[in-house]
């Protein structure tokens, strides 16, 4: 899944973690996301993020993210979600594990 953008307060929120929702409710066990054009989030991208973590983790699902830059990398740092997922430097990383 590509996340991209700015993830800030509003319907992209929303939309991302009803999307989450419907693929858990789907049975998809393994997700990856690729945060390499995520220019930005906000404490609601981040507390998205979280949310869809512990959707994933819930269902006995699988939670990695790709490609983030040294921004979001500090900020995932600096808020301790870093530590909820594996974090890799490429998508091909992360699906290769």
């Amino acid at each position: 899944m590509t996340v991209s953008g700015r993830l800030v307060v509003g319907r992209d929120i929303e939309r991302l973690e009803a999307l989450v929702g419907d693929l858990v409710k789907q049975a998809q066990k393994k997700f990856i996301f690729d945060i390499t054009a995520l220019d930005y989030a906000d404490s609601s991208g981040i507390g998205a993020i979280v949310a869809c973590v512990t959707q994933v983790r819930k269902a006995g699902g699988d939670f990695r993210v790709a490609g983030a830059n040294p921004r979001i990398q500090r900020l995932f740092k600096l808020t301790g979600v870093d530590t909820l997922m594996p974090m890799y430097a490429t998508l091909a990383d992360a699906a290769a594990v």
